[in-house]
């Protein structure tokens, strides 16, 4: 049963991918992409640990930051970044947690915050030993605000 849930999840997860690498998402698309994010997420209550269920609910977050939800944006990029400042998870998932963050408040409208939170993310990456963890973060922070 774990195997399999964990195959789900993995699944919804990279279909979302697919989705949010789309051009020209239809409303269809875009209501599809928060279902596979927030379905991935769930499946990974029982059967995940932290850097699983940070890594969903920043997914969920930038999923919703991209389909226009900014409040519900905010709050699971909240719960990334708090569960990554607790947790004993590599630097590079904290660092993209501040991306969420910035992402989430670019969605709201809130640019000091945006701006702030894009600082934190890029002090943190400078910190990174891996250059292919800081790529995909420095990748996600280029789009912030797109």
């Amino acid at each position: 049963m774990v195997d399999a849930q964990r195959a789900l999840a993995v699944q919804y997860y990279n279909q979302s991918w697919d989705l949010i690498d789309k051009s020209g998402r239809s409303p269809a698309d875009d209501r599809r992409l928060l279902m596979l994010a927030v379905a991935s997420r769930a499946l990974w209550d029982d059967i995940g640990g932290d850097e699983q269920w940070i890594t969903g609910d920043w997914q969920v977050a930038h999923v919703a930051a991209l389909t226009g939800h900014a409040s519900l944006s905010l709050e699971f990029a909240a719960a990334a970044y708090e569960r990554a400042t607790t947790a004993d998870v590599p630097l590079w998932l904290k660092a993209s947690t501040c991306e969420g963050l910035a992402r989430a408040h670019a969605a709201a409208g809130h640019t000091a915050e945006r701006d702030a939170w894009v600082v934190k993310a890029r002090e943190l990456l400078e910190r990174v030993d891996d250059p292919d963890d800081r790529a995909v973060i420095e990748g996600q922070l280029a789009t912030v605000g797109d």
